[in-house]
């Protein structure tokens, strides 16, 4: 072994480790080299701290971006569309088939909708828009479900007055 546990930490740099606030200081540029080249002479170094000089990026003024705009069209995933008064979602939106029954049913529908078209046409008057958001998509599995009518008095008052009004009219 030639040299010692001493001669070891001699030769090693004995400066203080940093703290947060010089590791994350924020200063310019010049700032820092200003600050290095102190540093430099605080420690009485014999060579001269010197920072090669940069090139400029370029000589010519700077033009601006003459970018083209660039549209971008979005199509949503739903569709508003107007009330439905004839819908039969089991059979049209869900493709529910019931067989030889089915024709019958989808009759007696047709034929119920059609009575109770003063009713559906005023209830929830306030609300004439319809959106597909919210019901399953194409090929989901899909419960055969029965949709009871939305209870409303506008759309009671309609059908009595409708109901009323042909039997004036039709004694």
């Amino acid at each position: 072994m030639t040299g010692s546990k001493e001669d070891d930490t001699e030769t090693e740099d004995q400066s203080p480790l940093p703290g947060p606030n010089a590791l994350f200081k924020l200063e310019s540029e010049a700032s820092w080299m200003e600050r290095m080249r102190q540093d430099s002479r605080s420690k009485g170094t014999l060579e001269r701290l010197v920072f090669p000089d940069e090139p400029p990026v370029s000589n010519e003024k700077y033009a601006g971006r003459d970018w083209k705009a660039h549209r971008l069209e979005v199509e949503p995933s739903y569709v508003c569309y107007g009330r439905l008064y004839f819908e039969d979602k089991n059979a049209e939106r869900y493709g529910w088939d019931l067989g030889a029954i089915h024709p019958v049913l989808s009759t007696t529908k047709f034929w119920y909708d059609c009575a109770m078209l003063p009713y559906n046409m005023f209830s929830d008057p306030c609300h004439r828009m319809e959106s597909s958001a919210g019901y399953c998509l194409p090929g989901d599995p899909v419960p055969l479900m029965l949709y009871p009518p939305k209870l409303s008095l506008t759309g009671f008052i309609a059908e009595a007055g409708v109901a009323v009004g042909l039997v004036f009219i039709f004694p």
